[in-house]
């Protein structure tokens, strides 16, 4: 007998013997109450075969396990069995054909390069199979035969570039999350999708880090479309969008189309989606956000423009549709110099903004409704510190005073009971003028940032306002369509004047110092009474009005006329 028969037979001998000798090796960690078996990085180059085979978890990662041929055929109990992070290259047929029970298989982390014909026969009950990071090229058709409860597939971090069997998960009827991440796959598995079993109940498809450039309007024409709520397309080199490519989506709850070549915002492509609840439109090429950019998207919750590197500007009305709006990100875009006032003011229910990471000099207080917001986020922007960035100053001090441990704790919280916004204080710097160059907001001073009223601008301010009010009146006089009514005279004495009373008295500050001012003029008998007093002051005063040379018929005449604005 050669040695390579006798250790066949002793191998044999050894499976025979096994169940009754459950030992458990060196470095592995046995608990039979619990029914599982621990060898995490225990050096194994096979499977142990002398474990308890009522055993329900064996956790093999970390080995030098290069198969597992055979090697699992009296475990019929298991439930969970992790073989990662070994050297598997192949699963073959028969390899799990006595593991009716088992729920979920990690065999991620291996070098596995194909899934052959009936490599998961007899896993009947299997729910979760990951096969991530391998070098899977070729899926074999009838590889997932006896799988009809598969929930979740996982094929990311493989080398995968087509199905040439487009009906392979056609036997899976429960399939509801399928990861194809970080493959070499050229366009959306429309076939693939199309050959799932109906009812469908696809609700992840996550088809990030590959090769697809279109997605046309046929890549989800498919029943399966409806049920899916989150497609994740991100890092790929998208760089067009049909319009109605996503037209059979309408129950697409989370879209990332983060990093593709996309020129522009596809408002769209994206209006068809009404249940939209979270968009990433992070690192693309567009240059603007347009108005009303997410038309329809009603229900978006969470919105990213993250690191775009071409924008340059925001239309104040993007946002406008957005009524449900809670969280914006718009972070790291080097070329977005300003956002403009009250542009937030339309989303009731916007609670988190962060514009971290941009070129941002300066943010009013218009900008943002404080009174909703929760946190609010302007770190990283090259912010000119002046007076108009006071109210930020405010913010981080009641920041600091929230976060600050006290040395006594106080049963007075009326001043913070409050206070619901947070800003984020690290990383929020002064770029200038010079002198505060590279200083946290935090740590400078008040009166860098006051808006101190000084004597010479109450004095410019005020000489403004009289200015102005002399250019009205000699407007009036020079321009006036009734200049009659327009004294622009200080009244004599009229102390002792009943009928100048009644001036002061109906129509107080006529004769003020105030200079010009803007009066309703009443009807007949009021009328009678300031005309009155304003002739006797001015025949107090020797002065003739031009008006008062004419007869009294035209003032009985204009007596039944409307009331009429006056300025004095």
């Amino acid at each position: 007998m050669d040695d390579g028969a006798g250790f066949t037979h002793l191998w044999l001998v050894l499976l025979l013997l096994a169940p009754a000798r459950c030992i458990c090796p060196s470095k592995c960690t046995c608990r039979d109450d619990a029914l599982a078996a621990s060898c995490v990085g225990a050096g194994l180059a096979v499977v142990p075969i002398q474990l308890n085979p009522d055993l329900e978890v064996i956790e093999l990662q970390e080995n030098r396990i290069a198969n597992v041929d055979y090697t699992l055929t009296f475990y019929t109990s298991l439930r969970k069995l992790d073989v990662s992070n070994n050297k598997i290259n192949s699963l073959k047929a028969h390899n799990f054909e006595n593991q009716g029970k088992l729920l979920s298989l990690n065999a991620s982390y291996n070098n596995i390069t194909t899934l052959s014909k009936d490599a998961f026969k007899g896993l009947k009950l299997l729910r979760n199979l990951d096969l991530s990071h391998n070098n899977i090229m070729n899926v074999e058709p009838g590889s997932f035969h006896d799988t009809a409860n598969l929930q979740t597939i996982n094929l990311s971090y493989n080398r995968i570039t087509s199905f040439l069997d487009p009906t392979v998960f056609k036997p899976i009827s429960s399939l509801r999350v399928l990861n194809l991440h970080n493959n070499e796959i050229l366009d959306i598995p429309s076939v693939l999708i199309k050959n799932l079993p109906s009812p469908c109940v696809l609700e992840t498809l996550t088809l990030s880090n590959n090769l697809i450039e279109i997605i046309e309007e046929k890549s989800f024409l498919a029943p399966c479309s409806h049920s899916i709520k989150t497609l994740t397309l991100g890092s790929n080199v998208i760089k067009d969008i049909e319009k109605a490519a996503f037209n059979a989506l309408y129950n697409l709850e989370y879209v990332d189309l983060s990093f593709n070549n996309l020129t522009y915002i596809p408002t769209m492509q994206l209006s068809k989606l009404s249940k939209l609840r979270e968009l990433d439109l992070s690192g693309n090429r567009f240059t603007e956000v347009r108005p009303v950019a997410f038309q329809s998207l009603f229900q978006l919750r969470i919105l990213k423009l993250n690191r775009l590197w071409h924008l340059n500007k925001i239309d104040s009305r993007a946002f406008v549709d957005n009524i449900r709006l809670e969280s914006l990100h718009v972070e790291e875009n080097e070329l977005l110099t300003r956002i403009p006032p009250r542009i937030f003011h339309g989303n009731p229910q916007l609670m988190h903004v962060s514009l971290r990471g941009n070129s941002l000099t300066t943010a009013d207080v218009s900008h943002f409704p404080l009174d909703r917001l929760r946190s609010l986020d302007l770190s990283g922007n090259p912010l000119h510190c002046n007076c108009s960035l006071h109210w930020l100053w405010t913010l981080v001090q009641m920041e600091i005073k929230l976060v600050e441990p006290t040395s006594a704790p106080s049963n007075d919280t009326s001043e913070t009971s409050d206070v619901q916004l947070r800003v984020v204080s690290r990383n929020l710097k002064c770029e200038s003028p010079e002198s505060l160059r590279g200083q946290l907001m935090s740590e400078i001073p008040e009166s860098t940032v006051s808006c101190e009223t000084t004597w010479m601008t109450v004095a410019i301010i005020t000489a403004l306002v009289l200015a102005l009010s002399g250019g009205t009146c000699v407007f009036l006089l020079l321009f006036g369509t009734d200049r009659r009514l327009c004294g622009c005279r200080r009244s004599g004495k009229q102390e002792n004047d009943p009928v100048a009373g009644d001036t002061r008295r109906l129509a107080p500050g006529l004769h003020g110092p105030s200079g010009p001012i803007l009066m309703l003029m009443p009807d007949k008998h009021y009328r009678d009474a300031i005309m009155s007093g304003y002739m006797k002051a001015s025949e107090d005063t020797k002065v003739v009005e031009p008006w008062m040379d004419q007869p009294a018929s035209e003032f009985d005449s204009n007596q039944a006329k409307k009331p009429h604005i006056v300025y004095v």
